[in-house]
């Protein structure tokens, strides 16, 4: 006989009462490619800072406050936005949020200083943060029994969203100009009213799932919730280490332009260089990330799931360890031109390492807290991406007090750590968590 507790685990039969698979599909289908247009508005700044900062006589200090504050704003925004949504269970605050991501971002190339660029940041990315929860929890929902499936496609839209904000900003900047950002408002707000018509019925929680929770003893509640904390701590150690490589590559590219010029300061001519590297190795991660994370949903099994949490981030940190050490090595084998291939690799390597079992760690915490789901989505996502806008000024002072090599590999030793903790995780509850 089921247990309660197990039965609060199974994940909602039919996900939109009445509603037929093929229209669940295109609602499912709506949603993630949704994800992949606010991800795209996510990453327009970040291949393009060296640009901005010079454009906007910023100091590279001020550059990482940017990033910083966009990890900010897009991380704690979420769990307060998950409660808002449960409170009135609704997930209508997620077209809404994505409209006034994309309003906000469209005007970058309207800034003149860095304190315009700062509000445009702050806005857009609250509205680019306040978009995850509810979508999360809604794909999750419309995917049944394949719900960690389900999760890693929103996972990987997403990615697949940064790649091509990576890539095409650098492209959309030279060619078009930061002013001519403001028409990418259009496709933003269309998709946006197609969000609101795909998320709108979706129903927020399985109709059982709070009265099963209910039933849970207090030994079981607090396993529960002590295995979120774990997640929870694990990810913010990943996402740190996610925005501390961000800092780290940027710098990395500048480095490496400097270098290949044999010159001593970045002019906005060397920025310009500097951005067309440093859009591929931003995309390398993501392809990581993304990569990384289908696979995991589509072929993990969850009695392996455990494993996973803790081996893929440290086998991610000796990428990181190795990155600075390419010019080096190509160098030595005289194989110059395997420079840039051989760091887009270990790109997509690190990106692997500090991302590759997020989506397991989202589908995990959905299933520790049916009652919750977006709550759930929304700590794993944004309430640790929140707590790891840190990164990029410790990555900062880092190069700043020890030099590029050794921040990298703190970085590395950083995400080890993440996977080591992760063996506190209570295995015997992991199992009975697991779709039945």
């Amino acid at each position: 006989m089921t247990t309660p507790a197990l039965q609060a685990d199974r994940p909602a039969t039919d996900p939109a009462a009445g509603e037929n698979v093929p229209a669940r599909r295109e609602r499912l289908t709506t949603i993630l490619g949704a994800h992949t247009v606010t991800d795209f508005f996510s990453f327009l700044f970040i291949p393009i800072l060296s640009v901005l900062e010079g454009r906007l006589d910023m100091s590279p200090r001020e550059g990482a406050i940017i990033l910083s504050t966009g990890a900010v704003c897009s991380g704690l925004v979420q769990p307060f936005v998950a409660w808002l949504g449960d409170r009135f269970d609704t997930r209508m605050l997620s077209p809404l949020a994505l409209a006034t991501a994309v309003i906000s971002i469209s005007l970058v190339g309207q800034a003149t200083n860095f304190w315009h660029l700062l509000v445009i940041q702050i806005i857009g990315t609250a509205g680019i943060g306040a978009f995850h929860p509810a979508a999360a929890a809604a794909v999750g929902q419309l995917s049944g029994r394949k719900r960690s499936l389900g999760v890693s496609l929103f996972f990987f839209t997403g990615m697949a969203g940064g790649v091509l904000g990576n890539n095409l900003s650098p492209f959309m900047q030279q060619r078009f100009g930061l002013p001519n950002y403001i028409w990418l408002v259009i496709p933003g707000m269309l998709t946006a009213l197609a969000l609101a018509w795909a998320i709108r019925r979706v129903p927020h929680r399985h109709h059982t799932a709070a009265a099963q929770q209910l039933s849970w003893s207090p030994e079981e509640s607090r396993a529960r919730w002590f295995a979120i904390g774990v997640l929870y701590v694990g990810n913010v150690l990943r996402f740190t280490v996610n925005m501390m490589l961000v800092q780290l590559i940027i710098r990395w590219t500048e480095h490496a332009v400097l270098v290949r010029e044999a010159a001593v300061e970045l002019t906005p001519a060397l920025r310009e260089s500097a951005a067309q590297l440093n859009g591929p190795m931003q995309g390398a991660m993501q392809i990581g990330m993304a990569g990384g994370g289908l696979i995991a949903g589509a072929f993990l099994r969850t009695h392996h799931e455990k494993a996973a949490i803790v081996v893929v981030p440290i086998v991610g940190a000796l990428a990181v360890l190795a990155f600075p050490y390419t010019p080096g090595a190509v160098e030595s084998l005289n194989i110059v031109s395997m420079l840039m291939p051989a760091a887009f690799v270990l790109a997509i390597a690190t990106g692997v390492g500090y991302a590759g079992v997020v989506p397991v760690t989202i589908a995990l915490a959905q299933r520790l807290l049916p009652h919750r789901t977006a709550l759930a989505s929304g700590l794993m996502l944004g309430g640790a991406w929140g707590i790891a806008a840190i990164g990029p000024p410790i990555a900062q002072l880092l190069i700043n007090a020890l030099g590029l090599t050794p921040a990298f590999a703190i970085t590395a030793a950083l995400l080890a750590v993440a996977g080591l903790m992760s063996l506190a995780l209570p295995s015997k509850l992991l199992s009975r968590v697991s779709p039945h």
